[in-house]
């Protein structure tokens, strides 16, 4: 029975450590060698089941069941060490020699295992029961577990080498590899010198914490680490892009959106027209009054403080709305929402400034409004170009007020 205990507790102490690895594939996780850990533990979990069910059906000496549980016995192992050879193989992940020596081993390991249980049904040359369900060992098993002292001596000889290529977290992780491995071999002759105690289950208890504690979590800050680094690179990308674009879409001089942020917007507006995903929009067509002549008399640069006098009083009058330079002297406005329902008012307040503005010689702005209407209008230039000509018109009257 005690023999049976050590297995039940090595199940436990398993299911314990690696609950979170059991519990989310690695296609949650996008990390390969987790997978390949994850399938190495379910196997050796499986090892230690057979391993407390081997002691406690070895204490009733009834053969047949002994021979039964037995080659399961046997069976699990050679899963457990070829599963254990996928893990180091996916960890190692670069094409080395112990990679294809692991690939070939493992793969002859397993086969090996089961030709002799099959000889073993015919010929003992791995284990026996005598008439008293004594159970006695043969040579077949000893190669069985000198195979496996060789394969954790060259993987953990080979880790220990690779380490003085590496360094960092990577340097760190093959130490822990190695000395994993080491524990694995000293467990295996233990259990080849004494075959009726549980010391391969020991063994396989005591490396795989060793693993997950100091390969597999450290697997995962890392991997945790690269991605929140590629998160901040993307967040920085678009930050740039973002600033990129904002560049790209927005007049130099007074700081409102440009002629391509304009184009944009119309083909956007076109394609909810199209769609009938848009009903109530207006535009607000602006033209500076006597730029020309500041030009002419005062320089560009005095015309440049003039366009940007008009922009700001355009802006400020149409808070909520988008504003385009769409020429030298000309702006848009794109009315929607709060600004569009009270566009009236909004516009006589702006046409009683401008012309308080013209009295006294301050910046003068025509503008002339449209709103949309589905019925009459399919695309947005339909509703510029009415705007447009209410513009003129607005033009006309002021100079016409001027005198």
């Amino acid at each position: 029975m005690s023999y049976a205990s050590i297995g039940i507790i090595a199940l436990i102490i398993q299911i314990v450590i690696n609950f979170d690895v059991l519990k989310i594939s690695s296609r949650k996780t996008g990390v390969a060698v987790h997978g390949a850990y994850r399938r190495y533990v379910f196997s050796i979990m499986v090892y230690y089941l057979i391993d407390s069910l081997w002691g406690t059906v070895y204490g009733l000496r009834i053969n047949l069941l002994s021979y039964i549980v037995t080659v399961s016995y046997f069976i699990s192992m050679a899963i457990s060490v070829f599963l254990w050879t996928r893990y180091v193989i996916v960890y190692l992940f670069k094409k080395n020699s112990l990679k294809s020596v692991l690939n070939y081993v493992g793969w002859f390991f397993l086969l090996f295992q089961i030709i002799v249980l099959i000889i073993n049904i015919f010929i003992p040359i791995a284990f026996w029961f005598d008439e008293d369900g004594e159970y006695h060992v043969k040579y077949a098993r000893y190669m069985n577990l000198g195979l496996q002292t060789i394969l954790f001596l060259i993987t953990g000889i080979y880790m220990f080498v690779v380490v003085a290529k590496t360094h960092g977290s990577e340097r760190n992780r093959h130490q822990i590899m190695g000395i994993s491995s080491l524990i694995m071999m000293i467990f295996v002759i233990g259990q080849a010198k004494h075959p009726y105690m549980p010391l391969y289950a020991v063994g396989c208890m005591i490396s795989t914490c060793v693993l997950h504690t100091f390969v597999l979590e450290d697997e995962k800050e890392e991997h945790n680490r690269k991605i929140q680094e590629m998160k901040e690179r993307e967040l920085a990308n678009e930050k740039a892009l973002g600033s990129a674009r904002m560049m790209a879409y927005t007049d130099p001089l007074t700081g409102v959106k440009n002629k391509y942020a304009y184009i944009e917007a119309e083909k956007l507006v076109d394609s909810q027209i199209k769609n009938a995903s848009i009903n109530e929009f207006g535009i607000i067509v602006f033209d500076l009054n006597g730029l020309k002549i500041i030009n002419d008399t005062k320089g560009h640069e005095a015309g440049d403080c003039y366009i940007k006098a008009a922009s700001s009083l355009i802006c400020a009058q149409f808070k909520h709305s988008p504003v385009y330079r769409i020429g030298g002297d000309e702006f848009v406005a794109l009315l929607e929402g709060e600004d569009y329902k009270n566009h009236k008012a909004l516009l006589d307040d702006f046409e009683h400034h401008i012309e308080e503005n013209q009295q006294n010689g301050q910046v003068v702005v025509s503008s002339g409004f449209a709103s949309f209407n589905p019925d009459s209008n399919d695309i947005f230039l339909s509703v510029f170009e009415r705007a447009d000509k209410k513009m003129y018109e607005r033009k006309n009257k002021l100079k016409a007020m001027k005198g």
